[in-house]
């Protein structure tokens, strides 16, 4: 299993791979997590049974490729120290699959060959031809990613000389990953757009979501002076998380429900809480499903393609209704008028309606809970999902005996 970073680092695809990797382990295979290399954290553990490798490569030493210096992730380019060092521990393991999360892909493409061993690839996103991983262009979703234009969009965000790198970076990496063996899309919003801007065949790509066990949460921590009555915001601080419409739709309601965003620091933005608006940064996960379980529901105001979203389908699993931006993935995890409200991304008035709906109607918001726990329940736990990802580690396997 590889991941550009790993818990005790923030993130869905962080969540997702250690959360995969204790299912599969726990229904007898062996997981061996392969991932970069941090500071203040040993190089090697077990924890439920699944063998952690923390690998420190060779990119992590140039200053400039990372705006954060906290979250030294794999680059967008092959490391061979990495690939060197991954070759070590497959053939020490004896693997039998490969299944990627990130860049760190990159790094393992060129060990197929050698090892004879299928690699899977799960796309959570659009890094792989989207430099800027939001597949966006002034506020709208990009429709022509991978060009010369992603250097300005990027410069911003990126600065010059990291925009030229990741973009370089991706390019001269695309015609490489012909070579992966099955990719897993967790939205079809997301598998269209490998279809269309990656070129994968539709027999090589299925859409599997990703999934949330409620089981391990089960040392749920409850914040500190918790309101008694508020509206729930999960994910990174940034921009095109949809931050500034919600606190500008918020603004617009009279109301005494309080809105709580739990969110992960970025270096490039700062956002300061008021005594309605509370803010709290970098909480660890059982924080955050103690605050789901609490709150009146959630909103996901993104204005970024979200490729689906794994907090909408954690407030589902606590019969929470979802109010989300009409686009991308989120179109499809949540029902709107079902299990949840869908608006414009980006449309503070229209936000500022549907929190207004729901706070005066609590029993419409209590039934799109209950709506949407159901839903939950059939499509997004570890019992529906993961045996289909074992499904592909089979049929994989068993072509390669073939």
């Amino acid at each position: 299993m590889l991941s550009d970073l790993y818990p005790p680092f923030l993130g869905g695809v962080e969540t997702h791979v250690k959360s995969l990797s204790k299912q599969l382990s726990e229904r007898g295979h062996e997981v061996n997590v392969c991932t970069i290399g941090q500071r203040n954290l040993p190089a090697y553990e077990e924890e439920n049974g699944v063998k952690v490798y923390r690998l420190e490569g060779l990119f992590q030493k140039i200053p400039f490729l990372y705006r954060d210096p906290t979250r030294k992730g794999h680059p967008p380019i092959r490391d061979w120290l990495i690939s060197k060092k991954l070759a070590r521990i497959i053939e020490q393991e004896g693997s039998d699959i490969i299944h990627a999360h990130g860049w760190m892909v990159y790094s393992a493409l060129p060990l197929k060959k050698g090892f004879k061993i299928p690699l899977v690839y799960t796309a959570h996103g659009y890094r792989l031809f989207c430099p800027k991983m939001t597949l966006m262009k002034e506020n709208a979703i990009c429709d022509n990613p991978l060009t010369r234009e992603c250097i300005p969009c990027m410069r911003r965000d990126y600065g010059l000389l990291r925009a030229l790198f990741t973009y370089a970076g991706v390019r001269a990496s695309k015609n490489k990953l012909r070579s992966v063996d099955k990719f897993i899309a967790v939205s079809n919003f997301v598998k269209d757009a490998y279809e269309k801007h990656l070129g994968v065949r539709d027999a090589k790509i299925e859409t599997i979501p990703n999934f949330y066990d409620p089981n391990t949460d089960e040392g749920r921590v409850k914040l500190e002076n918790l309101p008694d009555d508020f509206v729930l915001f999960v994910g990174q601080l940034m921009y095109h998380k949809g931050v500034d419409v919600l606190i500008k739709a918020y603004h617009e309601l009279n109301t005494k429900t309080k809105l709580l965003i739990i969110g992960v620091d970025h270096p490039d933005y700062r956002y300061e809480g008021t005594e309605n608006v509370l803010i709290v940064r970098n909480a660890p996960h059982p924080v955050v499903m103690g605050a789901m379980s609490k709150c009146r529901f959630l909103v996901v105001p993104s204005i970024c393609a979200e490729s689906a979203s794994t907090v909408a389908r954690e407030a589902m699993s606590q019969r929470k209704a979802v109010i989300a931006s009409d686009i991308g993935g989120l179109k499809e995890a949540v029902v709107d008028g079902e299990t949840g409200i869908l608006v414009p991304p980006g449309n503070a008035d229209k936000l500022s309606e549907a929190l207004s709906y729901l706070l005066g109607r609590p029993e419409i918001a209590s039934k799109m809970g209950q709506n949407g726990y159901g839903r939950f329940m059939e499509n997004y736990t570890s019992d529906v999902v993961v045996p289909k990802i074992i499904e592909v580690y089979d049929s994989l396997a068993k072509k390669q005996i073939g």
